[in-house]
C-alpha cells in the first residue's frame, strides 16, 4: 500500500479512536468521579506508550538517561512541564464537560480550538493563515450557533444555551487550553521524536492525575467501574501515536481535518450508543467541521 495511502488511513483511526475517546468519557462519568476517570484513562495511555517506547528504543531499559538525551533536544524538558500542567487542566474541565452535558452538545466544541489557533500560532510557532481561514472562522462560529438551534430556539441561531450550560462553558475552556497545548506539541515533536513526546506527556498526566485523585482520599473504584475509562484512555493513545506518525507523512492540515470527523462521528453515535437525542446537531457539528477544515487547509 502507498505510505501516503496508509497515512491518511491512520489519520481516519486517528478520528475513530478520538470519538471512541468522547463516548467512553461521557460513559465513564455515569460509573465512577472524574478524578478516577483522569487517573484511568491517563494511566492506562501510559502502559501502553511506556511498552511502545522500550518495544521501539530498547536503550531506554540499560540507558535511559543517555538513551533519552540522544533523543532529545534541552528545550524538550521545559515544552514537557508546560504541556503536562496545561493538559492536566484541560483534561480536568474535559471530563467534567460530558459530566454536565450530552456529548452530542460539547464534543463539537472542540473544533474551536483551530480558531484559537489562528492566534496563538503566530505568537508561538509564527505561523500564519492566509484569508481563507477567516472564513473559516465564520463557518466554525456559524456551526457553534446552530448546535442548539432545534432546542428551545426553533431554527434560529441559539447561542445563549453556551452561556447557561456549564458543560458548554468547560469544553470551550478546554478548546482554549488545546490551542495552546497544540503548539506546544508540535514544537514537542521537533525537539524529540513522536513517540517520546506523546510518552512523555501522557506519563506527566498520568502522574498528575494519580495525585490530584489521591489527594481527593476517595476509595478506590473497581476495575470494572472504571472499565470504560480505561478503554477510552487506551483509545486516546493508540490514536495519539498514530496521528504523531501521520504528521511524518502528511501535511499537518491534512491529518488535522480527517481528525475533526471525530466530532461528526460522536454527534451521530451519542444517539445510538448513549441514547442521546441528536439528530438535531448534527447540522451544526457538520458546520463547524467545515470551518474546521477551512482553516486546517489555509495553513499549509
Amino acid at each position: 500500500m502507498d505510505l501516503a495511502l496508509l497515512a491518511l488511513f491512520a489519520s481516519l483511526v486517528t478520528a475513530i479512536c478520538q470519538s471512541v475517546t468522547d463516548l467512553g468519557t461521557k460513559a465513564a462519568t455515569r460509573t465512577a468521579d472524574d478524578r478516577a476517570i483522569l487517573a484511568a484513562q491517563w494511566c492506562a495511555g501510559a502502559v501502553l506508550l511506556t511498552v511502545a517506547c522500550v518495544v521501539f528504543y530498547p536503550g531506554l531499559l540499560g540507558a535511559p538517561r543517555e538513551t533519552l538525551a540522544s533523543l532529545t533536544r534541552p528545550e524538550f524538558w521545559s515544552l514537557l512541564a508546560w504541556s503536562g500542567a496545561l493538559n492536566v487542566v484541560a483534561y480536568v474541565l474535559y471530563i467534567r464537560a460530558f459530566r454536565l452535558s450530552d456529548a452530542s452538545l460539547v464534543a463539537p466544541l472542540v473544533l474551536l480550538t483551530p480558531v484559537l489557533m489562528l492566534f496563538t500560532s503566530p505568537i508561538m510557532t509564527g505561523e500564519h493563515a492566509p484569508p481563507m481561514g477567516v472564513f473559516g472562522v465564520l463557518f466554525t462560529v456559524l456551526g457553534v450557533g446552530l448546535l442548539d438551534a432545534d432546542r428551545a430556539n426553533g431554527r434560529r441561531f441559539n447561542f445563549h444555551v453556551f452561556a447557561r450550560d456549564k458543560g458548554a462553558r468547560m469544553m470551550i475552556g478546554t478548546a482554549v487550553i488545546w490551542s495552546v497545548t497544540a503548539n506546544i506539541d508540535k514544537l514537542g515533536v521537533r525537539a524529540s521524536t513522536p513517540l517520546i513526546w506523546i510518552a512523555a506527556v501522557t506519563i506527566v498526566i498520568s502522574l498528575c492525575a494519580l495525585l490530584y485523585w489521591v489527594a481527593g482520599r476517595r476509595p478506590a473504584p473497581s476495575a470494572f467501574n472504571l472499565r470504560y475509562a480505561i478503554g477510552a484512555g487506551s483509545a486516546m493513545a493508540f490514536g495519539n501515536t498514530l496521528q504523531m506518525w501521520a504528521l511524518t507523512v502528511l501535511f499537518t492540515p491534512y491529518v488535522i481535518a480527517i481528525k475533526r470527523l471525530s466530532a461528526l462521528f460522536t454527534v451521530v453515535a451519542s444517539g445510538r450508543v448513549l441514547k442521546e437525542e441528536s439528530s438535531g446537531r448534527l447540522l451544526g457539528a457538520a458546520v463547524m467541521l467545515l470551518g474546521a477544515v477551512m482553516i486546517a487547509l489555509a495553513r499549509e
